[in-house]
């Protein structure tokens, strides 16, 4: 049996006994061997499944490398986790709603969202309840990761739920960023007053400018135009000679 660590000596280390032709396909054999375990290095596949109307957490959905008897079964809060390799696909399934599949590469701990497999719908009760406390304290090490970062996104919302929250963030940081260069870099208005009330030189106005946005930007761009305005004529004159 191949194993991990052999040296190409080892595995190709034949007795006598065995003819040319024979030591060429033992030769192959080895290599085909050899290449299959080293495909075998495992990832961690990890998750939690939870309805896709009401977000609770599904116990017992069966998750299995597809293709395979490998798998397991998610514990009484929807968790799961197995090991599988970047080829394989894992395949969800449950009695009442539709089966699905995700490839493996690229996987990153997310939450699964089963849609029920309604064939005859008479009425529908759907009842808004957030994600709670069962998904909080699964992953921990992501969880204190996100608690450090700026504006974290919480961990259990699943990946299109994130792109959406980000993509928002970075729509309205855009909109905030163009009104106020609208408002005070670009307004002739703003800048003649102050060049002309302090008397200043352009650069000098721009040098000033400077020194406002790195000290107030982490608040310039979420003030109303009076504030700002406000906040941006009181730093002029204490910034003035």
């Amino acid at each position: 049996m191949f194993k991990r660590g052999s040296s190409s000596s080892q595995l190709l280390n034949f007795p006598r006994s065995v003819g040319y032709r024979g030591k060429i396909l033992l030769t192959i054999l080895a290599l085909t061997i050899a290449a299959s375990c080293l495909a075998q290095d495992g990832v961690s596949v990890k998750g939690i499944v939870a309805d896709s109307a009401s977000h609770r957490p599904i116990a017992f959905v069966n998750v299995l490398v597809k293709n395979s008897s490998h798998g397991t079964t998610t514990d009484k809060n929807g968790y799961f986790a197995l090991t599988a390799i970047p080829t394989d696909t894992i395949q969800f399934s449950y009695v009442g709603y539709k089966t699905l599949e995700f490839p493996v590469r690229d996987w990153e701990p997310s939450v699964i969202l089963l849609p029920e497999d309604i064939i005859v719908l008479n009425n529908i009760t759907i009842r808004a309840t957030p994600l709670g406390d069962p998904y909080e304290h699964l992953f921990d090490e992501e969880n204190m990761r996100l608690k450090n970062a700026n504006r974290p996104i919480p961990f259990y919302y699943p990946k299109d739920k994130k792109d959406k929250i980000l993509l928002s963030r970075a729509i309205k940081e855009q909109e905030r960023v163009k009104h106020y260069v609208d408002l005070v870099v670009k307004d002739d208005k703003v800048r003649n007053e102050l060049m002309k009330k302090h008397k200043l030189t352009e650069q000098e106005y721009y040098d000033i400018l400077a020194k406002f946005n790195e000290k107030n930007y982490a608040i310039m761009y979420y003030l109303t135009d009076a504030e700002l305005l406000s906040l941006l004529y009181r730093f002029y004159v204490s910034n003035s000679k």
